[in-house]
């Protein structure tokens, strides 16, 4: 079992989503209310959690008049963190990489489950560049013999498609802009 996998199994997951925010952006300061909405937990548990990193010296708290903001510290204990929970860059965050400058995309949601050798996406947005996901699932396949079967919907389309219950399958957003 990997490091990650092995932290989400013995601590707090909220915790951990709150610390790999901090670790992914180190050189940003946010406020109680963005570390809320990134990390996607609830504002009273991020209050609570964000002191605890802030007592333990990893997180500093920042005040300038009425803001507080939050900013990882670097030291010895987030150099630790850090060793312990980096994730290594899937195939699909390589995918990612290469799409995302295409600014007609708002959205991609893996549908289903991950398998080894393939992966099945929503791509959402508007005006997006077809050629340029061609390009980057030809690039997956020949480097990584990656299958990415992939689906471009507006947003409204996919609300639709989702109130008729035609994606009842597990998602989880990969990206959103």
């Amino acid at each position: 079992m990997e490091s990650s996998k092995l932290m989400e199994n013995l601590f707090d997951k909220k915790t951990l989503d709150i610390l790999k925010l901090f670790l992914t952006k180190n050189d940003q300061e946010f406020c109680l209310q963005e570390i809320a909405k990134y990390a996607k937990v609830p504002i009273a548990s991020t209050y609570r959690i964000v002191n605890k990193l802030v007592e333990v010296q990893v997180i500093e708290r920042c005040k300038t008049k009425h803001l507080k903001t939050y900013r990882l510290l670097k030291n010895e204990k987030t150099k630790f963190l850090d060793s312990i929970l980096e994730q290594k860059k899937t195939i699909l965050d390589t995918f990612i990489e290469q799409v995302i400058h295409n600014q007609g995309i708002t959205g991609i949601i893996l549908y289903g489950k991950e398998e080894k050798e393939k992966a099945n996406l929503l791509i959402i947005g508007h005006n997006v560049e077809s050629n340029t996901i061609r390009e980057a699932i030809v690039n997956i396949k020949e480097a990584h013999n990656y299958l990415i079967t992939h689906l471009v919907l507006t947003e409204e389309q996919y609300t639709q498609m989702v109130a008729m219950n035609l994606y009842p399958e597990r998602k989880e957003v990969l990206f959103q802009r």
